[in-house]
């Protein structure tokens, strides 16, 4: 299964609501004036480490999650992703140009929500940070839709310190979590950058078809020891890879400006 934009555009939606009692015609979603009814989404993500240096390898991993995620969502603009969600005839008229549209507006729609404090978060471990998630969970329902998936991102000192080191990983915790249901997962995954979005997505999915997200979760790559993001959704991390060019003739991908 794959995201689909049609039911992206019914999650974010929010129009006002009007006097009560009082009937009126509903606003059209598609059109772009009624763009602002829109909801932000994404996650909140939190530091809990904040040795010497790290600021600057936080920073990158922000700036690095946003874009990758900006590059994964280019994938729903393709004919195949385009074709399986049956709503985009019905509701741009089979214009390729209008559907750009909505996919682009996802994107400007997507937030991540730094939280750092180090005089709370510091040193914090993935059970600590999940008491301090469920605490806040009512603000972060007002920032954002999806809120009640309960998922947030962190990055602790292992994950910047793989940063520094050129390896592009964060961690996402379940703070909702219930061993009796999580598959023997712990109520955490490790997964690369660029599979951000595929992990939004299992999660929507998993809202949608009211099953365990746990059924995908549990799927390793044991090599780099990550969540195996492409065993159910479409490869957006492959849209997404944080890569190095190198000045090398054989490296047909990229180049190296002289």
């Amino acid at each position: 299964m794959s995201i689909r934009v049609s039911d992206m555009f019914d999650l974010l939606w929010k129009p006002p609501r009007g006097p009560p009692g009082v009937k009126r015609r509903p606003l059209d979603k598609m059109l772009p004036e009624n763009f602002k009814h829109f909801r932000n989404w994404g996650f909140t993500i939190y530091r809990t480490y904040y040795g010497a240096e790290s600021d600057e390898h936080w920073n990158t991993l922000v700036n690095v999650l946003r874009h990758q995620t900006s590059l994964a969502l280019g994938l729903l603009e393709s004919e195949e992703l385009r074709e399986e969600d049956d709503e985009w005839m019905k509701r741009c008229d089979g214009d390729k140009s209008k559907w750009a549209d909505k996919v682009n507006l996802i994107r400007k729609l997507f937030r991540l929500f730094p939280r750092e404090d180090a005089s709370l978060l510091d040193g914090m471990d993935i059970v600590g940070v999940r008491e301090v998630c469920a605490k806040e969970h009512a603000e972060a329902t007002e920032k954002m839709a999806g809120a009640f998936f309960k998922f947030a991102l962190v990055v602790d000192e292992v994950v910047l310190k793989d940063v520094a080191n050129g390896r592009f990983v964060i961690k996402a915790i379940d703070y909702d979590w219930n061993p009796l249901t999580s598959r023997g997962n712990p109520g955490w995954i490790q997964l690369f950058t660029g599979d951000l979005l595929a992990l939004w997505g299992l999660l929507f999915a998993a809202h949608l078809m009211d099953t365990n997200k746990y059924m995908e979760l549990v799927d390793r790559d044991t090599e780099n020891d990550v969540w195996f993001a492409n065993g159910f959704m479409p490869p957006f991390g492959d849209c997404s890879q944080v890569q190095i060019a190198k000045d090398d003739p054989l490296n047909t991908r990229f180049r190296v400006d002289p």
